[in-house]
């Protein structure tokens, strides 16, 4: 996919009020940088197979997470990079 398209497809999450909790202990070692990413405001890829699940690039790599507005909580899914 060319950058224009998957720039076109983004879209802005900014969830300063939300819990953001891993599903697996490991993937905790990286919740500093999704925490302040998402926080701060973040584009963020929808994925199209599934409502409110977004890929957010970080600084060396993805993750993966679920946002449940009426929660107001992000479920960390995964995490990818060093």
């Amino acid at each position: 996919m060319s950058r224009a398209a998957l720039k076109m497809e983004t879209v802005w999450l900014r969830l300063r009020d939300y819990a953001i909790v891993p599903l697996k202990i490991r993937l905790t070692d990286r919740m500093t940088e999704l925490t302040h990413v998402l926080k701060k405001g973040v584009q963020a890829l929808p994925d199209a197979r599934r409502t409110n699940f977004y890929d957010v690039e970080l600084e060396n790599g993805w993750a993966y997470v679920h946002v449940r507005d009426d929660a107001r909580t992000v479920y960390v899914i995964a995490i990818t990079g060093a």
